[in-house]
């Protein structure tokens, strides 16, 4: 998605947190501001990808040729007229683009590198600059936020600005375990809200990921496009060993010192994560990419930079 391009990146003031300006600023990063004959390109609906369900968009009037169907006749014209005309239709070029931001309490975490937190809105803010100078239309929603505002797709930029506050507000607004909202259940709410045809962006750490979000993943991909960005720390994939790790959560605090048994079971737990995930990467317009805290496309990380 953002591999491959060697444009410097801006990178976010603090590992923990991101600002209104930040986000607001990656406006100006070069891949949203291609130059206006490709956003054209794009709007016309030059996208390499397999999209379904396309509509169809009312254009001009003609004078009825033989052969025309005559289910698309104006007769409201023809009434007005005395002649018989044809509407004609062109195919809908603009693609809607929704981002799922999962921001629930478990993606506020990091040991190396930036927060989770951080990488998913940076993300989504990148796709959302990006398709709106592309000319498409874009919405989204936060899971783990109080309210879970759904926007609509849209190309109107002060929608896209209320997005980027609300992704500000809630990086700043550690949410609570005890509003912890399924997985399952948020994509149970997009599969009623998402057109066919939609290309989705979900930005998550799949903590929760079960069959049933596997399932309506696997429905999603049937009538839409996905890219799934799965964003762990080191920590997730493999207990410390040696010695005890000590962690302070908001009401509880941790020490961590497992035996080789706990230590197979843990990396067992992430790595049927994946292949859940793996799993629906397979279905045909799915795209998968595994981000780490400290490795990752966004930007140059703390980590990185002392290794250099």
């Amino acid at each position: 998605m953002f591999v491959g391009d060697k444009t410097p990146r801006p990178v976010p003031h603090k590992r923990h947190v991101v600002s209104l300006d930040e986000l607001i600023n990656l406006r100006y990063w070069p891949p949203a501001r291609g130059h206006s004959r490709e956003r054209m390109a794009i709007r016309e609906g030059h996208h390499l990808s397999h999209i379904r369900g396309r509509g169809m968009e009312f254009d001009d009037v003609r004078e009825y040729q033989p052969g025309d169907d005559i289910r698309h006749l104006d007769w409201r014209l023809m009434a007005r007229t005395g002649e018989a005309h044809t509407k004609l239709y062109r195919e809908e070029r603009e693609r809607p683009v929704f981002v799922l931001v999962d921001l629930r309490s478990p993606m506020y975490f990091a040991t190396q590198g930036h927060f989770k937190s951080v990488l998913a809105c940076y993300a989504a803010t990148m796709v959302m600059w990006t398709t709106l100078a592309n000319g498409d239309r874009i919405g989204g929603q936060l899971l783990g936020t109080e309210q879970s505002t759904i926007f609509k797709p849209s190309n109107n930029r002060q929608q896209v600005m209320r997005m980027v506050s609300a992704l500000a507000e809630a990086s700043s607004q550690r949410p609570t375990s005890h509003s912890l909202t399924s997985l399952s259940s948020a994509l149970a709410q997009a599969e009623s809200y998402l057109p066919s045809g939609t290309l989705v962006y979900l930005f998550s750490d799949f903590h929760d990921v079960d069959e049933a979000a596997q399932q309506h993943l696997m429905r999603l991909a049937q009538r839409c496009e996905l890219k799934l960005v799965l964003i762990s720390d080191p920590l997730e994939q493999r207990l410390p060993e040696g010695k005890p790790y000590r962690f302070l959560g908001e009401d509880q605090e941790i020490t961590v010192n497992p035996n080789a048994k706990q230590q197979a079971r843990y990396v067992n737990q992430f790595e049927e994560r994946v292949q859940r995930l793996d799993y629906v990467h397979h279905l045909r317009g799915v795209e998968f990419a595994h981000w780490q805290t400290h490795q990752h496309p966004l930007f140059a990380s703390p980590t990185a930079k002392e290794g250099r």
